[in-house]
């Protein structure tokens, strides 16, 4: 399949896995899934409401997984 190629009937899949995003919390670059198609790998991670309600407050844009997985595990230090 041509890359951007559009499956049998479906819609052009997205091929593209570059970076285009920076995470406000550690500066590490990563893609935010959200504008995709499928669902973005960030609605597996589970944050009780306490840290939803930190993170909100401190930052206006996506985490990376590594961050919110760090803090889904609690081995963040801080938010």
């Amino acid at each position: 399949m041509n890359e951007g190629a559009a499956p049998m009937g479906g819609s052009p899949v997205r091929t593209d896995a570059v970076p285009s995003d920076r995470c406000p919390r550690c500066g590490g670059a990563f893609h935010c899934g959200a504008n995709d198609t499928a669902p973005c790998p960030c609605t597996t991670v589970q944050l009780d409401q306490a840290t939803l309600d930190a993170l909100q407050s401190s930052y206006s844009g996506c985490l990376c997984m590594a961050c919110l997985k760090a803090l889904a595990a609690g081995t963040a230090s801080a938010i």
